[in-house]
């Protein structure tokens, strides 16, 4: 146990809390959620070890969260806390349709209840660096320090996060917490690729949640069709396919397609995955099956817009967007892709404003909603105020972005807030070293600061690159003309 708080405590200093006070309160906060995590493991008849993994409580009365997957083929499931203590299961309470995460309750013999977990709702504070309760036979002490590298907005999954860490496959279900010591996303880990990832805790509230509470015993519930709930095919199919991994995802769906063949879902997300690696003639087949069973889905209509656009063919895209959120009206890309695409043909600010609002009201965790309004206000609005608070709130989602920062760091120059603009544009420069109107703007607010020698390296560094205005500063403020690199524009 003092292994774990010191490994801990080093770990909340990497996390660089600025104040004493709030460390040891983050601490105390650590430690009640390390008595709240535990491992999960199955047996078979012969009480082998089939599988391990990791869950925590959310209730002090034996409510608890962990992959689904841990309870097929299994005679006889433990939960055995960090302590040792070991408990079993009474009943499986209800299991998410998508994100591999079955509700269940411990029996409580002891009767002296659990420390638990309450998820939390900000996710804004999870954007850089995370601590995972990894497994202990996978991380020293049973933690793992995590650094964001790549953030998703998954259908059906809604915020789903990258991470570079240590990890691995018996962590999938571990608590993840942010560095104001909160419980914020479910971590799961993709073996054929070796991928880290954590899902957002809003998925315990969401509505894919299928109930078993009528069930007395819990494995009863794995009876018939229900069985196909547990498998983690559909995670898998989703995270592969929003990393990338083309193949890996089309195979996961495949395999959910052999559990459930009623389902349209896999056979629409398999023909994307399968046309992005190519198999035209397997997307058709799964599309074609798509279109005759439900020619208005959503997802349909969203992925075939986004294939116009990128054709150029605009008209179409409007036409299958309108599709898309009439059958799913909250569904955030396609409102935001819908009020773009109003703007760019129709100069429809109105009914681009009313997508972006839409957008963020029904999924407060897209970034990219916040981030076209914050443009929208500073192109045709001029209202710099609300702007700055939208790239702002998409900056604290989503810090990768495109521009977010040069964006924040512009407005900030506006308000003649130079220091802040410096921090941002720096950023900016950060992330994309050719971001030439950064480098110009960041000249600016160093030139408004007095600090010449600093502004003219900035803009002869975007001269060189061929950034015209550059160019035209140094001559006029630093008296020189920059030599343009080869090959730049």
């Amino acid at each position: 146990m003092k292994s774990i708080l010191y490994h801990l405590t080093f770990c909340l200093l990497i996390l660089s809390l600025s104040k004493s006070v709030v460390a040891q309160s983050v601490i105390g906060k650590i430690t009640k959620l390390e008595k709240a995590v535990f491992t999960i493991s199955s047996y078979d008849i012969n009480e082998r070890e089939i599988t391990s993994r990791t869950g925590f409580f959310i209730s002090r009365d034996g409510i608890a969260i962990a992959p689904s997957n841990i309870f097929l083929n299994s005679d006889s499931i433990s939960v055995t806390l960090r302590n040792g203590k070991v408990y079993l299961i009474s009943k499986i309470i209800s299991s998410h349709k998508i994100a591999n995460i079955t509700m269940f309750k411990v029996f409580d013999h002891r009767q002296k209840g659990f420390d638990y977990i309450i998820p939390s709702q900000n996710a804004e504070n999870g954007n850089n660096e995370v601590l995972i309760f990894s497994h202990p036979k996978e991380a020293e002490s049973g933690v793992s320090l995590g650094v964001v590298t790549n953030v998703f907005q998954a259908p059906y999954l809604d915020r789903l996060i990258k991470v570079n860490s240590d990890f691995g496959i018996k962590s999938t279900g571990a608590p993840v917490m942010n560095n104001d010591g909160e419980l914020i996303g479910i971590a799961s880990f993709l073996k054929k690729s070796n991928t880290r990832q954590y899902i957002s805790t809003h998925v315990i509230n969401d509505t894919l949640w299928i109930n078993h509470a009528s069930t007395r015993s819990w494995k009863k519930t794995l009876v018939g069709k229900k069985q196909s709930i547990f498998h983690p095919y559909m995670l898998e199919g989703i995270s592969n396919f929003m990393n990338s991994h083309w193949i890996e995802s089309a195979k996961n769906f495949t395999l959910q397609i052999k559990n459930d063949t009623t389902d349209v879902l896999p056979y629409l997300l398999r023909g994307e995955a399968r046309k992005r690696y190519e198999n035209f003639m397997g997307m058709r087949a799964d599309y074609n099956y798509v279109r005759k069973k439900n020619p208005k889905h959503f997802l349909l209509n969203y992925f075939e817009a986004i294939e116009f656009l990128k054709n150029k063919e605009e008209n179409k895209a409007f036409v299958s967007l309108i599709t898309s959120i009439e059958e799913h009206g909250s569904f955030a890309p396609s409102l935001v892709e819908f009020g773009l695409l109003v703007v760019k043909i129709r100069k429809d600010i109105e009914t681009a404003k009313k997508c972006f609002d839409e957008a963020v009201k029904s999924s407060p965790l897209y970034a990219k909603g916040y981030y076209e309004r914050s443009r929208l206000y500073i192109q045709y609005l001029e209202n710099n105020e609300i702007a700055i608070t939208d790239i702002t709130k998409s900056i604290s989602l989503n810090n990768r972005l495109p521009g977010s920062y040069s964006i924040r760091g512009t407005l900030r120059i506006q308000a003649e807030n130079y220091l802040e603009a410096i921090t941002d544009l720096g950023k900016a420069i950060d992330l994309d070293p050719n971001d030439t109107h950064a480098l110009f703007n960041r000249g600016l607010a160093f030139y408004n600061l007095g600090m010449k020698q600093k502004c003219c390296v900035d803009w002869d560094t975007a001269g060189q690159m061929g950034h015209y205005k550059s160019i035209k500063y140094m001559s006029r403020y630093c008296n020189k003309t920059p030599i343009r690199r080869a090959g730049r524009r």
